[in-house]
């Protein structure tokens, strides 16, 4: 179910960037190989860590927590289970992004995704594997608490396909007023600027409001001059090149 989802907001937003782009830009952009791959890599990894580490999650859960810890959302509507499961992980995902920028080691793998020069939907998927292997783990650990529905899971991950591929598209929608709650691609494309001041805002995946609220939100008047990251020797087009290029040495100090 959720690779037909997925497909469909995918179709959604590879026509809206064909009809209203707010760039003009091509379809086969540069890097456009690369991420297609990262998509069913990305697959894959999701798949191989729900079958073992979800599991071994939540037996550990079952045997070290008490009971009454465990599972605490299971007899909650639906509704309740996706709307806590939203914003519990986005808060997570929101403290987990600015770690990312704030710690060498986690933004050379963080870098990948950063390293995209033309913005849209596709864009979305690019993320070094050990650095989404690493994300996929983090966020399973509250759901050994929360103990949700498959239905709240599934809404989850609707949601949260939905708005990646939305905050990075290249089309000219705004969300208005909307965006003191959620994100948008006039907030995020910020972030992806190569302009250091302006990536160091707009850390939220899905709710904008916990970068309102902490002060990290920005939102500009206009476009990014240029995206991706300030290395020229950044190998944006090539999949292999970047997995191993996360682990090359650190510059010497002078």
């Amino acid at each position: 179910m959720m690779l037909v989802i997925f497909v469909a907001i995918a179709m959604l937003f590879a026509a809206a960037e064909r009809v209203v782009p707010i760039r003009p830009q091509r379809l086969f952009r540069r890097g456009f190989v690369a991420d297609a791959a990262y998509v069913a890599i990305h697959y894959v990894l999701r798949i191989a860590i729900n079958g073992t580490v979800a599991l071994a999650l939540a037996e550990l859960g079952r045997r070290v927590l008490p009971s009454w810890a465990v599972g605490t959302l299971r007899d909650h509507p639906v509704w309740v289970q996706a709307l806590v499961l939203l914003l519990v992980l986005d808060f997570l995902f929101y403290v987990m992004h600015r770690l990312k920028h704030r710690w060498a080691w986690w933004w050379r793998l963080h870098e990948t995704h950063h390293s995209s020069v033309e913005l849209d939907w596709l864009a979305a998927a690019r993320f070094h594997p050990l650095e989404k292997i690493i994300d996929r783990t983090v966020f399973l650990l509250p759901l050994t608490v929360i103990g949700t529905s498959d239905t709240a899971l599934l809404i989850w991950a609707a949601v949260d396909a939905f708005f990646g591929m939305f905050i990075h598209a290249n089309v000219r929608w705004r969300l208005g007023p909307l965006i003191y709650v959620f994100v948008g691609p006039e907030m995020h494309r910020w972030h992806h600027a190569v302009d250091r001041d302006r990536r160091e805002y707009n850390y939220g995946n899905n709710f904008s409001v916990f970068d309102w609220i902490c002060g990290t939100a920005y939102v500009g008047p206009d476009l990014p001059s240029r995206f991706g990251v300030d290395d020229p020797d950044y190998p944006v087009g090539s999949l292999v090149r970047q997995f191993f290029y996360a682990f090359r040495p650190a510059p010497k100090r002078s």
